[in-house]
């Protein structure tokens, strides 16, 4: 049978140390690059769109590579934020007969019952050179 030896913790915390480092930094390097590719997507169908426009093939079915592209709508609502409760709650107080104060109150009562999640991580800091 082989023994299976195990690192002292001082060890392991190095090894984890080491290892979440160099995680984060290709985390960082793909999400830079993902976030560059998606750009450029964005350009190629901008500029694609436009000139299937101006082509007038803007209901046609474009075979490439084994894929087919079409033009197509979608609508996507925008995101449920706090500036536009806060912006939309009053207009909507107003329109049903409720008073200001009351829309008001009704936002603080949310703001204090908004759930709040903790979490743990390790947060990288940029290098510091000891003063001298």
């Amino acid at each position: 049978m082989t023994d299976i030896v195990q690192k002292d913790p001082k060890q392991q915390l190095v090894d984890s140390i080491r290892g979440w480092i160099h995680m984060d930094n290709l985390v960082e390097n793909h999400t830079a690059q993902a976030s560059n590719a998606r750009n450029l997507r964005g350009q190629h169908e901008a500029s694609a769109i436009a000139l299937m426009k101006q082509m007038k093939l803007d209901k046609s079915t474009i075979k490439v590579s084994g894929a087919s592209l079409t033009l197509h709508k979608k609508a996507v609502p925008a995101a449920l934020s706090w500036t536009y409760l806060e912006k939309e709650i009053p207009l909507w107080a107003t329109q049903a007969g409720i008073s200001a104060a009351q829309s008001q109150s009704l936002i603080k009562w949310l703001h204090t019952k908004r759930d709040i999640k903790e979490t743990e991580g390790l947060k990288k800091g940029l290098k510091q050179t000891p003063l001298q």
